[in-house]
């Protein structure tokens, strides 16, 4: 049985399997993107692209107080796209950490990092 519950018909992901950043973990988003610079001849037609710095922006919502700190790594527990979107996992870089404290509410945080694509795991 999955782990959030059972799934009737076809076989899809359902839920998250995996808690992030010591997070009891309500959302990760993961967006690879690059630069992207257009070559136009004399008349503005785009005769040629160039894709280059991937980089891979992740986004972690959940419940609970998060220990990641600005600066750090980030390591992911769970199944997502490949950091920087090549075929090797790179290091993740946390670039924002937020907590919320409400009356009646459970403590929520959020991290946001980047995964620099030239910048190779050690």
């Amino acid at each position: 049985m999955p782990a959030c519950g059972t799934i009737v018909g076809q076989a899809l992901e359902f839920g998250i399997t995996d808690d992030e950043a010591s997070l009891t973990t309500q959302s990760v988003s993961m967006t690879n993107k690059m630069d992207k610079k257009e070559a136009r001849d004399s008349c503005g037609v785009i005769v040629s692209v160039a894709y280059y710095n991937p980089t891979s922006e992740i986004s972690i919502e959940g419940l609970g107080t998060v220990s990641a700190t600005v600066g750090t790594t980030l390591s992911l527990s769970g199944t997502y796209l490949t950091p920087g979107g090549g075929s090797t996992a790179r290091p993740i870089y946390v670039d924002e950490v937020t907590v919320e404290k409400e009356n009646e509410e459970f403590v929520k945080s959020s991290i946001r990092a980047t995964s620099y694509d030239g910048i190779a795991s050690s």
